[in-house]
């Protein structure tokens, strides 16, 4: 047998190791809001005729214990994973980084931690080690600017629900790292380039969210029975990097400090549900209409100068045929915020696409590609320049914005997170006390004795 230590062991002994006392406070903290980030978009999709449909077409035909957000219907194990991954992504409101770590990592949480009856310390330990595995995996493997072709985030984000369903399954080393062995074997191709950018795309099914999440707790439950896997699938010229096609492999690099640095610290909070891309233009657009105090309707053409890959299809288009092609259209999102200062429900609600106003305004809105604003943003996943000029009769106002609202240097109040998950939350349950019982629990997650009394909270009456 090989003496060879690779990548999967190095990973298997940190997960095994880490508990929950380890963790530093404001690492503790900063998870159980993305906890209640990510239930905010999922009770949010269980609202949309899609979500409601998905939920029911695969529910219908199992049964289980395990909760499916904002369903009555419970359903096995891997049915309600699916589903609640996808409904945390469905809207292009989760959280995000350079992928949306949390879609794939606090629903494995919740759902097998409701499985387990873990205690609520256990559940955000599992969180804070998927993200750190799924992010440094993904910051490890981002392909260079010639091959950006090869893009899906679902790829790597298999890696964040092994790891949680891992560390709530109690695996040794041995056994997290042959998970990851089988996960990595098994993870979905990075289809983005076709799913977002194909002349048919945008759709629901852009990240494989969901099947990345069954796949990670698949290999999880396949470890623990003993099944092993390729050890080495990191390792060398035939490692994942090649399997899905990207040209560089850094990962030695960015596992090199785990347990001394967090990288959860670096994932932001969504003010927009749309592309993480588009915001920094929102902001600038919505700063110099704020700045200068520009009447929306005096306007006669926006241009938006930003990083190449924004200034085409399908962030150009200033026709939205539904929700998912919005959640990419700049001139759509700019438009929408426009007529609704707040934002808050921008590029996510149907009757807007009815909105003759916002058609109107989106058809003068223009992108401007920026070369060296992409090189800023290589170096730096948050920092997404943007400029915005605004063209009226007489004169032009232009504001600049490098880092969007809801990056952690940029930060989103937490009032505003609590108080926009009241207000989704509130839609589907109906009642207040449940609701504010419902936001106590994750947000005293830790404290809790298990995790079943959280989930129990996100099943309509």
């Amino acid at each position: 047998m090989s003496s060879n230590v690779f990548l999967t062991d190095v990973i298997g002994k940190y997960v095994e190791h880490l508990r929950y006392e380890d963790l530093p406070s404001q690492v503790v903290e900063k998870a159980k809001v993305h906890i209640l980030d990510s239930v905010r978009c999922m009770l949010g999709a269980s609202l949309t005729s899609l979500g409601r449909s998905i939920a029911e077409n695969l529910s219908t035909w199992e049964h289980g214990s395990s909760t499916v957000v904002g369903y009555k219907r419970s359903s096995s194990l891997l049915t309600a994973v699916y589903v609640n991954s996808t409904f945390a992504n469905l809207l292009d409101y989760d959280d995000t980084y350079i992928g949306h770590p949390g879609a794939t990592i606090v629903p494995v949480a919740l759902n097998i931690g409701e499985l387990l009856h873990s205690p609520g310390k256990e559940a955000v330990t599992a969180v804070v080690l998927g993200y750190e595995a799924a992010l440094r995996f993904g910051l490890g493997l981002r392909p260079s600017v010639e091959r950006r072709y090869v893009h899906g985030h679902g790829s790597w984000q298999v890696f964040g629900a092994c790891v949680a369903a891992s560390k709530l399954l109690g695996l040794g080393a041995d056994e997290v790292a042959n998970a990851l062995s089988i996960a990595a074997a098994n993870a979905p191709v990075p289809s983005v380039m076709k799913t977002v950018y194909g002349l048919t795309g945008p759709t629901p099914c852009k990240n494989n969210f969901g099947t990345a999440s069954v796949v990670g707790v698949l290999s999880a439950f396949l470890a623990k029975g003993g099944l092993r896997g390729p050890r080495d699938i990191f390792e060398g010229d035939t490692g994942f990097w090649r399997m899905i096609g990207t040209d560089r492999c850094e990962l030695s690099r960015e596992f090199e400090d785990l347990g001394r640095r967090y990288v959860i610290m670096n994932v932001a909070f969504k003010p927009y549900p749309c592309c993480r891309l588009i915001h920094s233009s929102i902001d600038a657009f919505l700063e110099c209409v704020k700045h200068y105090s520009i009447e929306v309707d005096s306007i006669e053409r926006v241009v938006v100068r930003a990083i190449p890959v924004l200034s085409k299809h399908p962030f150009t288009n200033s026709s939205p045929r539904d929700i998912f092609e919005a959640q990419f259209s700049i001139p759509y999102a700019i438009a929408c915020a426009a007529r609704n200062a707040e934002a808050v429900d921008v590029c996510s609600s149907e009757d807007s696409l009815k909105d003759s106003k916002i058609s109107e305004l989106s058809k003068r809105i223009f992108i401007e590609s920026v070369p060296e604003f992409d090189e800023e943003f290589r170096k730096d996943p948050g920092r997404i320049p943007a400029e915005v000029v605004i063209y009226l009769r007489n004169k032009e106002y232009r504001c600049k914005v490098d880092v969007p609202r809801g990056d952690p240097r940029n930060p989103l109040p937490p009032e505003v997170l609590v108080s926009r998950f009241r207000a989704v939350a509130l839609k589907v349950l109906k009642r207040e006390g449940k609701v504010t019982a419902l936001i106590n629990s994750i947000l005293e997650l830790d404290r809790l004795s298990d995790v079943e009394d959280l989930t129990a909270m996100l099943i309509p009456d």
